[in-house]
């Protein structure tokens, strides 16, 4: 039949003009073009083809959008790369790059066409499709339409992208200082009763057959075999690199939790169930009357019985909330173990934090902007950037609040300063500091019955600090509160670390930095103790320089002693010289009484027998002559020998003679006649001394009542040591008399006793 056809086909061509024949070859090869030509495409290495089926086959059943089976439309299967033919009236082919997926990428994918979801689900669970690359297997075996739970990892895929949207997103990095929270979008529904989804099985079960290790939420279908369920996971990542669905998981990048020198967090776990209500009904309290220490209870008989009752200082005040403390984990509540300082992974979202100081906290009462309130400076709560300036909108959970001006491991809070009226109705101001500490064991009690430091210093520090300055102030006056304001010091100190100990706080310092007025009055009264206190120091003040001056004449007194004493020694020098010197003078006197006195028995001697032998010749004239004679001749003997005179010497007589002569020539004759009668006076000679110097002194002489004091004056030392050092001369004697010098036969010595008490000379 062919040949039949072609050799007929042959004949009617052979039968046309030229004209026709080419007019008959340009219509052969337009449908030639047509037929074949549109049939033909290649597929490259780096893409894909995808076939549409125009007509030709069964329709698709209501609801599908990718053919199968060469059904009309879309297929789901692709062309790898190559040359084909497709009958261009039945076929249409599309050509698309493969999908490429990079080395930080992942890709999620979202299925076109597929079954529906299963109630309750928003992802499609992975089927064997070869990575979305097969879409007949893929819907085949039963591939769900929508967000599917398998991803792409980094790499190339041939992949329907009419079947199949491919979304291209970075992979989840963790830096070193961070740490990643997931929350998980699908899987079984949380209970109501947890906060934290629970921990999914990693073995397989009678429940979960298929369970194995989500490798870090990276195997998604993995986490939903295993029974994983939505919401918050326990579970954090670590530092690096993962490829997670973020359609099926959010990933929330939060910073290290830091636990700072000085510092403990206490942990309040979220994980778990809901507490459960304790059927336990609280302790009513028993009717007391604080003045006689006594409670009414019931008795069996329903009687009321008085019992004597006291307070009970072994029971805590924070026991009824001491027992939510837990050792697991796992658990919800309050965890007993606090973190140390250091560095932590830590679940943000499954367990609080609550920073503890534990070195100290420091709370001072001073000046400041907001009354009765607490400033902290610090962070806010939209920013990571320290400040130096009080900070209100702090969040308290992100306590401590550290600035540039303050030291790790303390903290620090400010209230205003301290305003009390005292007794007699002045308004102070008190400034104080308050230290306190926190022991690491009881860092979890605190945060279970206060909830935060915050709170404690909100609650107890200040309200307690406050009331004793206030109640101490209401019982003294301005002045006492003044005056006692160390006893002040101790009392709230002692105060507050019993009461704060109740509260497992230790008080370890309260030191007050000032008091002063609020007002005019306050003012005035502390002026007048002022000026009190500065007149009192002002004569203690006059009494020390009082003491100084004295102070100074005694020091010019030694100081003038000091330059004399030379001389002083020299004094005594001086002094022991003629203490020497009188010595040998009385060593002088006795030898020369010895000597007097020897002569004198000498002398008397000899003028006894002078006199025996006057005696005798008076006797023996006596005899011859006769008594009277003798007498009168003695007398003429006497007369002859004095210096009596018997005939004046001279005779004044006036001229004129007789009865007539005037009464100034009586006068003055009788002046001449007296002064020519009058001895003349002794002259003095030059006397030379032991030093060879010349002394004119005037030696006084008298008789017994004649001229002068009576007395004469002793001879010094230098006479009677030459007087001594010479023999006895008559005519020495002699000259000594007529020069007024003592004579040494009738000195009469002085014992040492008379000359140290007196110094009277003796009489001539």
């Amino acid at each position: 039949m062919i040949n039949i056809h072609a050799a007929n086909v042959g004949l009617a061509l052979s039968s046309l003009s030229t004209e026709e024949l080419i007019a008959v070859v340009i219509i052969a090869l337009i449908i030639i073009y047509v037929v074949l030509g549109r049939g033909l495409f290649l597929i490259k290495a780096n893409q894909v083809g995808v076939l549409t089926k125009k007509f030709g086959g069964q329709r698709m059943p209501p609801g599908q959008i990718i053919a199968r089976h060469s059904q009309i439309g879309i297929q789901a299967g692709t062309l790898q790369p190559g040359l084909y033919w497709r009958f261009p009236m039945f076929w249409s082919a599309h050509k698309f790059a493969i999908t490429e997926i990079g080395p930080d990428q992942v890709g999620t994918v979202e299925a076109i066409d597929g079954e529906p979801l299963l109630p309750g689900r928003f992802t499609g669970d992975e089927v064997d499709c070869n990575r979305f690359q097969d879409g007949e297997s893929f819907l085949a075996n039963h591939g769900k339409k929508g967000q599917q739970v398998a991803v792409l990892t980094p790499g190339s895929y041939r992949i329907n992208p009419l079947l199949f949207r491919v979304g291209i997103k970075s992979a989840v990095v963790i830096d070193a200082n961070a740490t990643g929270i997931v929350t998980a979008q699908d899987g079984i529904p949380l209970p109501p009763n947890y906060v934290i989804a629970p921990q999914c099985t990693d073995a397989p079960n009678d429940k979960f057959p298929k369970a194995k290790g989500h490798k870090h939420f990276q195997d998604a279908q993995a986490f939903i075999d295993s029974g994983g369920y939505r919401g918050p996971q326990l579970d954090t990542l670590q530092p690096g690199k993962y490829f997670i669905n973020d359609l099926l998981f959010k990933v929330s990048v939060v910073p290290k939790y830091e636990v700072e020198p000085g510092f403990v967090a206490v942990l309040r776990s979220n994980v778990g169930p809901e507490l459960h209500r304790s059927g336990i009904t609280p302790v009513p309290v028993p009717s007391f009357n604080e003045k006689t220490g006594r409670k009414l209870v019931g008795s069996e008989s329903g009687g009321v019985q008085v019992q004597v009752v006291g307070p009970n200082p072994d029971e805590k005040i924070s026991s009824d909330v001491e027992t939510v403390l837990i050792s697991d984990m796992t658990e919800r509540g309050i965890y007993e173990t606090p973190l140390a300082p250091g560095t932590y992974n830590l679940n943000t979202v499954a367990y609080t934090a609550y920073a503890v100081p534990t070195s100290a906290i420091m709370i001072d009462w001073a000046d400041s902007s907001r009354i009765n309130a607490p400033t902290v400076a610090g962070p806010a709560s939209t920013t990571k950037t320290r400040t130096t300036a009080a900070d209100t909108t702090g969040n308290v959970s992100e306590y401590p609040y550290t600035t540039d001006l303050s030291t790790k491991g303390v903290s620090y809070f400010n209230f205003s300063q301290l305003e009390v009226i005292t007794k007699d109705g002045f308004q102070l101001e008190v400034g104080v500091r308050m230290v306190i500490r926190i022991r690491q064991e009881n860092a979890a009690f605190v945060i279970a019955r206060f909830g935060t430091v915050f709170n404690l210093i909100q609650q107890i520090v200040h309200p307690l600090i406050d009331s004793s300055f206030r109640n101490d102030a209401g019982d003294k006056e301005a002045l006492n509160f003044f005056q006692t304001r160390t006893d002040l010091q101790k009392y709230v100190f002692e105060n507050a670390r019993e009461n704060f100990g109740l509260y497992h706080v230790e008080a370890q310092a309260l030191l007050i930095s000032f008091i002063r007025p609020s007002d005019a009055q306050g003012e005035a009264l502390l002026n007048t103790q002022n000026l009190k206190q500065i007149a009192l120091q002002q004569q203690s003040q006059f009494q020390e320089q009082a003491k100084a001056e004295q102070q100074r004449i005694a020091v010019q007194e030694q100081t003038a002693r000091a330059n004399m004493q030379p001389q002083v020694v020299n004094a005594i020098l001086q002094i022991d010289i003629e203490r020497n010197k009188a010595e040998a003078v009385r060593r002088q006197s006795e030898g020369l009484r010895d000597y007097q006195k020897n002569l004198a028995d000498g002398e008397a001697a000899a003028i006894r027998k002078v006199g025996e032998a006057q005696a005798d010749a008076y006797h023996a004239q006596a005899d011859v002559l006769g008594g009277d004679k003798i007498a009168l001749i003695k007398s003429l003997d006497e007369i002859k020998s004095s210096s009596t005179r018997l005939v004046p010497e001279t005779v004044v007589v006036g001229g004129g003679g007789g009865n007539g002569q005037d009464v100034g020539s009586l006068m003055f004759t009788g002046w001449l006649a007296n002064m020519m009668n009058k001895p003349s006076p002794p002259v003095a000679p030059y006397v030379r001394k032991d030093d060879g110097k010349t002394d004119k002194s005037n030696q006084k002489t008298s008789d017994n009542g004649s001229g002068g004091s009576g007395q004469s004056s002793l001879p010094d030392a230098a006479s009677v040591s030459n007087a001594m050092s010479s023999e006895y001369n008559p005519s020495l004697v002699t000259n000594a008399k007529l020069l007024g010098a003592i004579d040494v036969k009738k000195v009469v010595p002085v014992s040492s006793k008379q000359s140290d008490n007196t110094s009277t000379a003796s009489n001539s």
